[in-house]
């Protein structure tokens, strides 16, 4: 199993043969390497799935919204109190 960082696509960027894009999570935006996706039609808006750097499944906004939920789900401490 491996964890997927939802990320949206803003910018492919020069001079990397379709290779890398510049993928906003959340605010940071990071080189991410899209070569394993080669075979679908990447642009900017698009959203992928980001493991260690490079993109390993183009996803739908909405499927995105859900993963950054559950993210966000697993980041909260329910023990402490509120």
């Amino acid at each position: 199993m491996c964890l997927g960082i939802p990320g949206e696509v803003v910018e492919l960027m020069p001079g990397t043969e379709g290779q890398l894009a510049m993928v906003d999570v959340e605010g940071a935006r990071r080189p991410v390497n899209i070569g394993m996706l080669e075979d679908l039609d990447v642009v900017p808006g698009d959203w992928v799935l980001i493991h260690v750097g490079f993109a390993v499944e183009k996803v739908s906004k909405e499927k995105a919204g859900e993963a950054l939920a559950g993210l966000q789900m697993l980041g909260h401490d329910t023990s402490a109190p509120q």
